[in-house]
């Protein structure tokens, strides 16, 4: 997963972002143009992982910026962020 999660920051940088309360548009360029055809539609939790991933971004690190920020169980965001993290790669490297 780390793997992973350096490839989705990698590809940072090919993408828009705007926030519409708390959710954030991900909105992939495509020859520095905006495509709205595709855009993600990320939830605040979503949201947050985005910024938090960078090139020195772990599962573990990331599992513990949440259980910091969010109030839920661990095993609950170990689950869900086993889902994301897949589900984020596949979506910025398809673009």
């Amino acid at each position: 997963m780390t793997e992973q999660l350096k490839q989705i920051s990698s590809q940072k940088s090919n993408f828009v972002c705007k926030h519409t309360g708390d959710e954030l548009l991900l909105i992939p360029l495509k020859n520095n143009v905006a495509d709205f055809n595709q855009y993600l539609v990320l939830n605040e939790l979503g949201a947050f992982i985005w910024e938090q991933i960078d090139e020195s971004s772990t599962f573990e690190i990331l599992r513990e910026a949440i259980y910091k920020e969010f109030d839920a169980p661990q095993q609950q965001i170990e689950h869900d962020l086993a889902k994301f993290i897949p589900e984020l790669y596949l979506y910025t490297q398809s673009k």
